[in-house]
């Protein structure tokens, strides 16, 4: 998994070739230490200021080349002690998993749905269906033909999300990516499994279908204030998220056993993200 334990931000100012001055800042991360992290991005801004004056190209970071910026809020390990998987805390405040080899697929509904599951009329015949029974149908078809793998397929807001629990898989091989694209698995989901190394699932509310808005202040802090407000946030979403659930698991399929490097995922996973039916989707 790529998930850095460390960030800092480097600094470099330049005149531009306007002759106005320029400033350039970027985040660098490392597993080793804060100072590393900041050695790193010293540097990295430094040769974004000398490819300027040398009038290169700048190189800029696109979505999905490098590691989300994200605090590490917990960490699960197998029976053997080994960090299967880590939970952060996302750009706009919701917990997520990442899970060094159990498969999360995430799958949209058209329109991103509503949680509701509405049935829809097809456009010829009086026939009714909805977009729940018709991607269950398509997992379930493509189960069919792998009999070998157990998946447990959830209820989400916008969509389905499944897992599959007695196989553990790289994110950054073909198989893998093949599972995801086969059942329409989102492409920048795809696209953050191989750059992070790992799966991803949200453990918490989206924020905004809570009624919270705004966001907390970006990891890593400026300074300690930043820090205070960001949990003062967290203490209110906390709050107005208690009565919402993320996903509701709506059937197993296939074998029933589960790997045991899945299992403590599976379990985390249903305890933080699956709730009451009671509950609404967010």
């Amino acid at each position: 998994m790529k998930i850095p334990k460390y960030w800092a931000q480097g600094v470099q100012s330049a005149k531009g070739l306007d002759g106005r001055d320029v400033k350039f800042s970027c985040w660098q991360w490392s597993d080793v230490s804060v100072t590393d992290a900041q050695q790193q991005a010293n540097a990295r801004a430094l040769g974004l200021v000398q490819r300027l004056a040398n009038d290169e190209d700048l190189d800029r970071y696109s979505y999905g080349d490098r590691p989300l910026r994200e605090e590490i809020r917990q960490a699960v390990t197998n029976r053997q002690g080994k960090e299967i998987a880590l939970v952060t805390r996302n750009a706009y405040g919701a917990l997520v998993l990442n899970a060094a080899q159990a498969m999360f697929i995430d799958i949209d509904f058209p329109g991103k749905g509503t949680g509701n599951a509405a049935p829809l009329k097809r456009l010829f015949g009086g026939a009714q269906s909805d977009p729940e029974t018709v991607h269950c149908q398509r997992v379930e078809a493509w189960a069919a033909q792998h009999p070998d793998l157990g998946i447990n397929i959830y209820r989400t807001f916008g969509g389905l999300r499944c897992l599959i629990t007695n196989v553990p898989f790289d994110p950054a091989r073909g198989e893998a990516l093949d599972i995801l694209r086969d059942l329409k698995s989102d492409p920048l989901y795809v696209r953050l499994c191989q750059a992070q190394e790992c799966f991803r699932a949200r453990l918490t509310p989206k924020p905004w279908r809570c009624g919270i808005t705004g966001r907390p202040p970006r990891y890593p802090w400026a300074d300690i204030a930043l820090e205070a407000l960001s949990r003062q946030w967290e203490q209110q979403y906390d709050a107005a998220s208690a009565s919402y659930t993320v996903c509701r698991l709506l059937k197993r399929i296939g074998p029933a056993e589960v790997h045991p490097d899945i299992e403590p995922v599976l379990s985390l996973h249903d305890r933080m993200a699956c709730s009451a039916y009671s509950q609404q989707l967010a």
